[in-house]
């Protein structure tokens, strides 16, 4: 997909383009075979990568949609034996949303979520032993956050909390794009983390990466959503 370095850090190197994925995550070493995210576009790149774990999308029992953006819920059709984990506030807020951001939510995700094994859920819900979601309101009132405990470890994966590894170490200088563009980027060191550029609350953001990194316990074990270095990367390493 398609961005501007303005979007992936807030109002910052605006109009710079780069190209990044919409990231979906398999979580593996349960009884369940659990998806984070159902991708954007046509689910053939979706059923491809599916096929090279052994899987058909038949064979997921579960998929934790972070938010409702369309880049992170356009493919919930393509399983319909699973059920779909959704923060209840999400569900809420993407029947509703603001007018400037209509265009984020797919009307036709929500009549088919309608139809699907839909659970709607609150802060701190276990999917499974081990997997938890939490709500990290900023992104979207609704954003959730999934925690995984590891051997190495808890692991979250951030969804749209934090687009990018530009978001976590704010002091990077250059970031490399999907198609290999090396992009210039302005440092931040005095920013701890730096914001994306599409949020509902800002305020609510920064208390949400907080509470991310307090429970990763390392910035080294927060996954961001779209960034091009977590593409075919398994965690822990």
């Amino acid at each position: 997909m398609s961005s501007i370095k303005g979007v992936t850090t807030h109002l910052l190197d605006m109009m710079i383009p780069l190209v990044g994925p919409a990231l979906v995550f398999l979580i593996e070493g349960g009884a369940e075979r659990i998806l984070v995210d159902a991708g954007v576009g046509g689910p053939e790149a979706l059923i491809r990568a599916l096929a090279a774990k052994g899987l058909k999308p038949k064979d997921i029992d579960t998929v934790i949609i972070t938010h409702l953006h369309f880049d992170h819920a356009d493919n919930v059709g393509l399983f319909p034996h699973a059920r779909f984990i959704l923060q209840k506030k999400e569900w809420e807020y993407a029947r509703s949303p603001l007018p400037i951001q209509r265009s984020l939510y797919d009307p036709n995700t929500i009549a088919e979520l309608e139809m699907l094994n839909l659970v709607l859920v609150e802060d701190g819900f276990s999917v499974v032993p081990g997997v938890q979601v939490i709500l990290v309101p900023g992104h979207t009132q609704g954003q959730q956050a999934v925690v995984v405990n590891t051997g190495a470890g808890p692991y979250v994966i951030a969804g749209d909390l934090l687009y990018s590894y530009l978001n976590i170490y704010p002091e990077i200088a250059e970031f490399t794009d999907m198609l290999g563009n090396k992009i210039r980027c302005t440092p931040q060191p005095d920013h701890d983390f730096y914001p994306p550029g599409i949020h509902t609350d800002l305020t609510e953001w920064y208390k949400s990466v907080e509470r991310v990194l307090s429970l990763a316990g390392s910035r080294e074990r927060i996954i961001p959503g779209h960034d091009p270095q977590v593409v075919g990367k398994i965690f822990p390493d």
